[in-house]
């Protein structure tokens, strides 16, 4: 009886392990390279067939880009046709989920302040704690601002194990 509640104990914990996936910071920053263009030509390079649509109704797309450590990837395309870009990462618990959206942010800071774009911090009802990291064109014009992709990553409030969400818009003007 104890070797099988080990053998189930240690299946617990390996299982619960796998459910993180490790991010490659260089592999990390070059995904974040490629779908910000990917973002400013409207996603139609990595876009492939449509599989499905999101319980909100939006039209859901495969995604030939995935970003290291994602557990899935796909864009979604609203009614206006504004297509967003998501990757979903699993975390084990929320504190390490806290600790990998901050090694995100970090990562991505490096490659979008080259591009221009800023980090803040911003409030999401969706996210824990009303929390969501953005990264967009640092301007107070909406005109300029809306020539740019822009990104938000966040742990979505409620899930367990903790999922982080990451968004990549596109360009509000094409």
């Amino acid at each position: 009886m104890k070797k099988h509640a080990l053998v189930l104990i240690c299946t617990i914990l390996i299982g619960g392990i796998s459910l993180a996936q490790n991010i490659n910071p260089e592999i990390f920053k070059k995904n974040t390279e490629v779908l910000y263009e990917a973002a400013a030509d409207g996603f139609n390079q990595i876009k492939l067939e449509q599989d499905g649509e999101s319980s909100s109704g939006d039209l859901k797309f495969r995604s030939a880009r995935k970003v290291s450590g994602a557990t899935d990837v796909h864009i979604l395309v609203d009614k206006e046709t504004t297509h967003t870009y998501y990757a979903i990462f699993q975390g084990i618990d929320l504190e390490e989920a806290k600790k990998k959206v901050d090694e995100m942010v970090a990562l991505m800071r490096e490659v979008l302040a080259e591009k221009g774009l800023v980090h803040t911090n911003g409030t999401d009802i969706n996210y824990e704690g009303y929390r969501k990291q953005t990264f967009q064109y640092d301007s107070d014009n909406i005109d300029l601002l809306g020539k740019y992709p822009s990104f938000a990553l966040g742990i979505v409030r409620g899930s367990e194990p903790p999922i982080i969400e990451m968004t990549i818009t596109e360009p509000l003007w094409k």
